[in-house]
């Protein structure tokens, strides 16, 4: 598979005027594409989730955790608070996970394993786009003051633009929810 990748590359090298851009974000695309194809979509969508649930479940109730361990053991408030945190963490991150394996396993008996290895090369293609657009993003405002990609490179790339325009497409829609949620938190509060 790594020889194949190589030799894939090696080939796109020479067909297409690269620059060193398009190389950075072609091994990032790729890599991203291979990770999803061999983990396969309900386990790739499955840790995603796992990360975004598990912050937000620990936020909202590792009280529950924190008051069960207070009946145990005679720590301090913060180490407490801390220790709740992470075990709800690692309880959800854990919980999810082995949701996303056994629904690979199901996808596997029921014939669908090939489906959800090119779906999870998809999946893996679009999420490292994404963390990759949102990289650019920030170099980009880095990039005003300090000059690490010339325009003239930024120019001449073929990956450059498609990959960043792609957080922008993105999170616009994200965060136009934020405001709903922190009025909807005020308004439940009040």
């Amino acid at each position: 598979m790594v020889l194949a990748t190589i030799y894939f590359l090696y080939l796109i090298l020479n067909t297409v005027s690269m620059n060193y851009l398009d190389i950075i974000l072609g091994i990032l695309l790729l890599w991203g594409l291979i990770r999803g194809l061999m983990k396969g979509l309900f386990v790739s969508l499955a840790s995603l989730i796992a990360l975004i649930a598990g912050v937000y479940i620990a936020i909202h109730f590792s009280y529950v955790v924190g008051d069960y361990l207070k009946q145990y053991v005679d720590w301090q408030e913060n180490a407490v608070k801390l220790s709740a945190f992470a075990i709800t963490f690692i309880l959800v991150v854990v919980l999810i996970s082995l949701l996303g394996r056994i629904l690979t396993k199901i996808a596997d008996y029921a014939a669908l394993g090939i489906l959800n290895k090119l779906l999870g090369a998809v999946f893996g293609l679009l999420k490292f786009a994404f963390i990759a657009s949102v990289i650019l993003m920030f170099v980009d405002a880095i990039n005003e003051k300090i000059t690490f990609i010339e325009e003239e490179t930024k120019a001449n790339s073929i990956l450059y633009q498609p990959v960043r325009k792609l957080a922008p497409m993105i999170l616009p829609t994200i965060l136009k929810e934020v405001p709903k949620h922190t009025e909807t938190t005020t308004t439940k509060e009040a």
